[in-house]
């Protein structure tokens, strides 16, 4: 069966098939024109493909299962994402999934354009969709599990655009975090090492691994120690650890 692995980011669409390395990305300057691309990409992988998909950047929350109202998951997550992130902004739905393989199997709560699930649902009705953090608490708890540590451990996808994070302690999720666009190295490595103090960890126990674009990770080792998810230089294969991370979750 062929592979499709997308993430949307509000202008551009990055995926890959898994064939070759390849890594494919395109602007999208019109609304209308999402499905005309997803449509292309249908020809190419087939309509019976298994399909990934996730949005870059929207604004995330967790909630412990204790915390969630019998009977209702959307009756408690919407006002703790409101607590978090205010109204949810126009155009956007909440999507909620539980996190099976962390401890205590938190649920997550995620913005979501309804432009994109319904231009993905129209083409690929089998998608599935797994948010970003969501692929990257898969990313840090697998970490975890092969390379046991005692610290926090930090999985952060940096780019241009912003700043995706998440933190661990062994398969106790810690911390979810976003940067807006026009961030700088220390605005990111503040935000762990402030979240760090704040919950008592020592920071210097701390490590992060990383994907997207390496100028934005100067001096993190000031604090962390730093290793690269990958070792692609081109700016689309940045992607491909995110890209191939969403497809483990499916």
């Amino acid at each position: 069966m062929s592979r499709l692995s997308m993430v949307w980011d509000g202008a551009w669409l990055t995926w890959t098939t898994f064939k070759d390395g390849d890594v494919g990305r395109r602007e999208i300057t019109r609304p209308d024109m999402v499905p005309e691309v997803l449509r292309a990409l249908r020809n190419q992988v087939g309509a019976g493909a298994q399909v990934v998909h996730g949005e870059w950047g929207k604004p995330a929350t967790a909630m412990p299962q204790a915390l969630l109202s019998f009977g209702s998951e959307e009756a408690s997550l919407a006002p703790w994402f409101g607590l978090h992130h205010g109204p949810l902004d126009k155009g956007h739905t909440l999507y909620s999934a539980t996190l099976e393989e962390w401890k205590d199997a938190p649920q997550i709560a995620v913005a979501a354009s309804t432009l994109w699930q319904d231009a993905v649902n129209l083409v690929f009705p089998q998608a599935r969709h797994i948010p970003l953090v969501q692929a990257l608490m898969h990313d840090v708890v697998t970490w975890n599990r092969s390379a046991p540590h005692e610290g926090w451990s930090f999985r952060v996808d940096v780019r241009e655009q912003g700043a995706v994070l998440v933190a661990a302690r062994g398969e106790d999720l810690q911390w979810i975090h976003h940067l807006a666009a026009g961030l700088e190295p220390d605005d990111v490595l503040y935000a762990m090492v402030n979240a760090a103090h704040r919950s008592g960890a020592d920071v210097h126990q701390a490590r992060v691994r990383w994907s997207g674009i390496q100028a934005l990770t100067q001096g993190w080792d000031r604090f962390l120690q730093v290793e690269r998810a990958g070792d692609q230089e081109i700016q689309s294969q940045t992607w491909r650890p995110l890209l191939e991370s969403m497809m483990a979750c499916a």
